[in-house]
């Protein structure tokens, strides 16, 4: 489910992108989800801002 106008943001960290066009998801992120090496995160645009959603996701017509 993507987040909605009624969905509370909380915010979590911030990285930089590099020259490689690489991300580093912060610490505190990694742990409170349980993210490991090799996991796919699904980038989400809604009304201009980037959501992430821990994937894969399986996209139909």
């Amino acid at each position: 489910m993507l987040p909605s106008k009624e969905v509370e943001a909380v915010f979590r960290g911030q990285s930089r992108i590099t020259q490689r066009g690489q991300v580093t998801v912060p610490v505190e992120v990694r742990r409170r989800f349980k993210l490991k090496q090799g996991d796919i995160l699904c980038f989400f645009e809604v009304e201009g801002s980037i959501f992430l959603k821990l994937g894969p996701m399986v996209l139909t017509e």
